[in-house]
């Protein structure tokens, strides 16, 4: 604890929004004034973190939730976090973790799935929702499925609302063809829920594999409702 105390006196971690050094900055890269400004209006709100079911289209996740909802601050603070290295957001960005957990109270996941975002490990290595993957499989002290793959070097975040959808159903696979999952809940994790193409057609080969139940939670909504 001392080391931590020392390295933050010699490189202190300044707040990306507003400059200020606090332990909120040193912890989450945003100061506690700023996480007052922008994270609690969003705690405060009394409607539940739950992303609606589309009635457009045939849905194979039961239920998706989100820790926060994009507006033009948690953009900026997302895109600093996935291209710029700033690691130490995606703490902020965990804030509201312990509330969705309590949504899974009585129905409790089996096992964890990170959604890759590329084809292999490279060339960016640290996925935005990794922190919060790993407070996940902590917690509840359960395995994690490292079978599903990603076989498409295509990016959604390139693609059309429509596109996106035929893309995803081409862009992941299992690996594995003797894992044994039949009857397990199972919790998909992913950074952002744009259209939910993704998570759906994911769901879908679980489904397809026997899972009995498939949630899905999202760091970031920036659609779908």
């Amino acid at each position: 604890m001392r080391g931590v105390s020392f390295l933050s006196f010699v490189f202190p971690k300044f707040c990306v929004l507003c400059g200020t050094n606090d332990r909120f900055s040193e912890t989450m890269a945003v100061c506690k004034p700023c996480t007052k400004k922008h994270y609690l209006p969003q705690k405060q709100n009394p409607k539940s973190n739950q992303v609606k079911l589309p009635s457009d289209r045939f849905v194979f996740y039961d239920q998706a939730f989100y820790l926060q909802r994009r507006g033009g601050i948690e953009k900026d603070l997302f895109q600093s976090l996935k291209f710029q290295n700033e690691r130490l957001l995606a703490k902020y960005f965990c804030l509201g973790q312990r509330g969705f957990r309590k949504l899974l109270k009585l129905d409790p996941p089996d096992l964890l799935a990170s959604v890759p975002s590329s084809p292999k490990s490279g060339p960016r290595p640290y996925h935005a929702a990794y922190a919060f993957f790993a407070k996940l499989k902590k917690y509840w002290k359960i395995r994690e499925d490292t079978s599903l793959r990603k076989v498409s070097v295509d990016k959604q975040s390139a693609l059309g609302f429509e596109s996106r959808f035929f893309h995803a159903k081409k862009a992941f696979e299992f690996a594995k063809s003797d894992r044994i999952i039949a009857g397990l809940h199972v919790l998909i994790v992913d950074d952002i829920f744009t259209t939910g193409a993704t998570v759906n057609e994911i769901a879908r080969l679980y489904k397809q594999a026997g899972v009995r139940k498939v949630t899905c939670v999202v760091l970031l909504l920036s659609g779908g409702d």
